[in-house]
């Protein structure tokens, strides 16, 4: 079994779908494995980081992780994947252990960037004491069964992304991982000369036209995210398109 581990419910089809179709018809048995897909407790305040994001999903504010899951579900169909969900909380729902239940990533002073605060800012110690050992834990048991794992860089410094980068590393043979470009922070961001890719060497993988496409339409099932992600959301064909045109295919990293 291959595993490609994605942080989100949508990582792995934007960063990884054309390598995934490939793949898959091949004949390889293929699994991606999301971290971050359980719903928000019940009763649990929404805070304002979180709502700002509900609103770009437009899903309302109840359960839209129900809806992100089936979202899923369809995705990896398209790809030929076998989808399994870790039922872990998304960073905009996690909380400190007080009695006031405080977010660990509430909006700050700052008009726009607070409001995505996981994006780029520091991982809260909670989240690496606790967060980050439930990660592990989660992943033991479909690492031991895969051949080859997969998993994010880190580009562009989600909390989010960069704990599963480190869970992963804690828990694969360095010989059996490969990294992926998380997109589309790839595309938006100059991360060549950053950190990410320390120690790592890039390899190509060229994909056919029926590739690119299940790439493609992968994205789309994921409805809720097309505002957040591609503004306007009609561009992401024609970006997708151009940013594997522009690497020659999909890039990854290993070990060098």
């Amino acid at each position: 079994m291959i595993l490609f581990i994605s942080p989100h419910l949508d990582d792995i089809a934007l960063s990884c779908g054309g390598y995934v179709r490939q793949l898959a018809s091949r004949g390889a048995q293929v699994t991606i494995a999301t971290v971050c897909t359980a719903d928000r407790p019940v009763g649990q305040p929404l805070s304002d980081t979180a709502a700002f994001v509900h609103g770009e999903w437009q899903l309302g504010d109840d359960q839209p992780y129900a809806f992100r899951r089936a979202e899923d579900v369809r995705a990896c169909a398209v790809l030929g994947a076998t989808p399994i969900h870790l039922d872990l909380l998304d960073a905009i729902y996690r909380h400190d252990d007080g009695p006031s239940v405080q977010p660990l990533y509430a909006r700050s002073a700052a008009p726009d960037s607070g409001r995505r605060n996981f994006i780029g800012g520091d991982v809260h110690p909670h989240d690496w004491r606790y967060f980050a050992l439930r990660v592990k834990q989660a992943l033991q048991v479909p690492m031991c069964d895969a051949e080859h794992v997969y998993c994010p860089l880190g580009i562009g410094g989600h909390v989010d992304h960069v704990i599963v980068r480190g869970a992963v590393e804690a828990l694969a043979i360095a010989s059996h991982l490969t990294y992926y470009e998380d997109y589309p922070y790839a595309d938006k961001l100059d991360w060549r000369d950053s950190d990410v890719t320390a120690g790592l060497a890039p390899t190509l993988v060229h994909l056919g036209e029926a590739e690119i496409a299940a790439r493609i339409d992968a994205i789309a099932c994921y409805a809720s995210q097309q505002v957040a992600l591609f503004k306007p959301a009609e561009t992401m064909p024609t970006r997708v398109r151009n940013y594997i045109a522009a690497a020659g295919g999909e890039r990854y990293w290993k070990r060098r």
